[in-house]
């Protein structure tokens, strides 16, 4: 427990140092407070774009924040440092985890607040939203493993972070955009949020299916991070 606590420690003290990472945790609640600001809340301004930017923080944030740092650590070799240290690999990831999954709540806490949402609507969002976190930093963990440096996972995660966080936004906007986004997290995340928020994109809209979905996507993840891991390893 105290290998994890430094971890976490190690995190909090390098978060303000990478302006970079640091400033996609208050880029989406800003472009929110702004739509929402901008937009009658009657006009999907607290509902459908403040859940919209919800859904690309979660997608997002979370996977290049993990990615960033495993590749950073590894290039700087703090990561073997650690292990020399007598730091575990499961004790490198739970305390990093941890780190990412704490900061998620400030976003998440603000978009609740932007949106003006009740009880009712936040006994959905924050688990879904929690769980789509937890999908995402086990990509990032991915990323960071396949990657040798911090530019080879910043041009990694760069496509997918494009993919996860705008292409079921623009799926609303096109039926043939839509068919392929079904097997995305972030896309049944974003059905999910909307329908709380009272703005139902779709009528057959299915919860079970949507969290389904994600679930799926969350075992993929795990296995491919199983495989990244045998791999790669995280010795540094």
């Amino acid at each position: 427990m105290r290998a994890v606590s430094a971890i976490f420690i190690k995190q909090l003290n390098d978060f303000p140092k990478n302006i970079s990472v640091a400033f996609l945790f208050v880029m989406y609640p800003i472009l929110a407070a702004v739509m929402s600001f901008f937009i009658p809340v009657e006009e999907g301004g607290g509902g459908f774009f403040t859940m919209t930017f919800a859904m690309m923080f979660v997608g997002s944030t979370p996977m290049i924040s993990v990615a960033n740092t495993i590749a950073e650590d590894n290039e700087y070799k703090s990561l073997r440092f650690l292990v020399m240290a007598g730091v575990r690999p499961g004790q490198y990831m739970l305390g990093l985890g941890a780190f990412v999954m704490i900061m998620s709540l400030l976003p998440l806490a603000a978009f609740a607040l932007i949106g003006g949402y009740g009880f009712d609507v936040l006994a959905v969002f924050i688990p879904v939203a929690l769980l789509g976190c937890i999908c995402s930093l086990v990509l990032g963990g991915v990323v960071g493993l396949f990657s040798k440096n911090v530019q080879q996972c910043a041009a990694i995660y760069t496509p997918l972070m494009l993919v996860i966080s705008f292409v079921p936004f623009l799926a609303t906007f096109n039926e043939g955009i839509s068919n392929v986004a079904q097997i995305l997290f972030t896309y049944h995340i974003f059905l999910i949020f909307v329908d709380a928020a009272g703005a139902t994109l779709y009528d057959n809209f299915s919860l079970p299916v949507s969290m389904a979905v994600i679930a799926a996507n969350a075992l993929v993840f795990a296995v491919l991070f199983a495989i990244a891991y045998k791999k790669k390893g995280l010795k540094g």
